[in-house]
């Protein structure tokens, strides 16, 4: 409990520098391996505490940030942020920060995560170049990761919150590169996410192979309309950067939106429902709370094609006159509060992605986009190459190929037609869980 106490005591101390005043404290624990050129090239273990000070006085923010949980540290960094705050100017639209809320019951941490060693990772990668060289000896291991973090947060603020929370997670990753009869194929990526160390080693190769395999068959794309497949690492991609920002209240209340007046209507095919869930199975950070102690929730984004809502931190909210819905996300760096998403779901299907394939007498499946960064979440446009990308024939994968699409990701919405029953928790860029989709008539452009 003297953690405890001295949070206390440091709220105290703080409550006599400003008017409210929020302490965050995150210990990490990381551990990583990684193989290059079917070697290992690196395992490491890296720990850390972070503690994140926000105090407001006279409607001015200070915020300071330290390398450490240390009580005369901290302290430290309450009177720098202190000396910040009566050197910003007033900020007219600040309210208040969160009051305590009802917390739903967090799952049981995985503690073998926490004390994971490197070995197991390596273990694991020297497991995945064995395999993948047993079963596409003209494939090389151009890079890959193994990796397990472990988070402890505690956020308390002078109105009475006061959360801690801890969990972590595993990944793994291959990227192979096929060369065979004078083809070089692109880097062919798979990989596997979960809440414990069983990650799927064998699936990861087998399905990097697989996709290797096609690749030594390169197909020439042209200009046409064909259905398409995008894959989790496509959709991840795409709607990281085209799509999930408009969902932000801040876009709503400074009109950057193309959402805005439209909660109710009709924005993608029926087939598709959204939602941001921590607490959903495949989730990889079921949190109680966001990054400003208020609780989180399942959000709706999109229902059966229907718009349904934005999201909100907590000063966005007030500003707007709604309330937070739990998605203040902490930046480690700057120690600010930003509008994010937890865990973002696509709800799946009831066919399989080879049946989905089966049906297809010309089309494309797309596993991965190159660009997807640059799109534009004001209107959603955006302007991607698709790479790697599968022809199918008559029902069957025949090679790769890559092509350019550009559109509007709301007109691709409204073109969905299925969705597969496999669904995939992707680890980076925002963590989405989701399915194959099936888009129909997509224009694309031969390269």
């Amino acid at each position: 409990m003297a953690e405890v106490v001295t949070m206390e005591n440091l709220i105290r101390y703080a409550e006599k520098l400003f008017d409210e005043v929020e302490i965050a404290v995150y210990r990490s624990r990381e551990v990583s391996a990684s193989v290059e050129l079917n070697e290992i090239s690196m395992a490491s273990t890296r720990s850390g505490a972070v503690t994140i000070i926000r105090g407001i006085k006279d409607k001015r923010l200070g915020l300071a940030i330290v390398d450490s949980d240390e009580e005369k540290r901290v302290k430290e960094a309450i009177e720098q942020a202190a000396k910040m705050a009566r050197l910003n100017s007033r900020d007219e639209k600040w309210l208040s920060l969160p009051e305590p809320g009802k917390y739903r019951e967090a799952p049981k941490p995985n503690y073998e995560l926490k004390e994971a060693s490197p070995d197991v990772l390596v273990e694991m990668l020297v497991r995945a170049i064995k395999l993948a060289r047993e079963k596409e000896p003209n494939a090389v291991v151009a890079g890959g990761e193994g990796g397990v973090s472990w988070e402890e947060r505690h956020v308390v603020n002078s109105h009475g919150i006061d959360v801690f929370q801890e969990g972590g997670a595993a990944f793994f990753f291959v990227e192979l590169v096929g060369r065979k009869e004078g083809v070089v194929t692109p880097g062919i990526f798979d990989f596997d996410a979960k809440r414990d160390l069983n990650l799927d080693v064998e699936g990861v190769v087998e399905k990097a192979v697989q996709k290797v395999k096609w690749a030594y068959s390169v197909k020439p794309s042209r200009n046409e309309e064909v259905p398409i497949i995008l894959g989790p690492w496509a959709i991840a991609g795409l709607f990281s950067y085209a799509l999930l920002p408009a969902f932000s209240g801040e876009r709503l209340v400074k009109e950057t939106t193309p959402l805005a007046g439209k909660v109710g209507e009709k924005i993608a095919s029926d087939v598709l429902t959204m939602y941001d869930d921590p607490f959903h199975e495949l989730s990889l950070e079921p949190v109680i709370a966001d990054g400003e102690g208020v609780p989180t929730r399942k959000n709706v984004l999109i229902e059966n094609g229907t718009f349904r809502g934005f999201v909100w931190d907590n000063y966005w909210a007030k500003v707007y006159g709604t309330e937070s819905t739990g998605n203040g996300k902490r930046d480690l760096r700057s120690g600010g509060i930003n509008i994010g998403f937890h865990n973002v779901v696509i709800e799946k299907g009831k066919r399989s992605l080879e049946d989905m394939i089966a049906e297809i007498d010309r089309g494309y499946f797309v596993d991965g986009f190159q660009g997807a960064h640059s799109s534009n979440p004001d209107n959603g446009n955006f302007a991607v190459t698709a790479n790697p990308a599968f022809l199918i024939e008559d029902g069957e994968v025949v090679g790769s190929s890559v092509f350019l699409i550009a559109g509007n990701v709301y007109e691709l919405l409204r073109q969905a037609s299925e969705v597969s029953r496999e669904q995939t928790v992707m680890p980076f860029m925002n963590t989405m869980t989701t399915p194959f989709i099936r888009f129909e008539n997509v224009r694309i452009a031969g390269k």
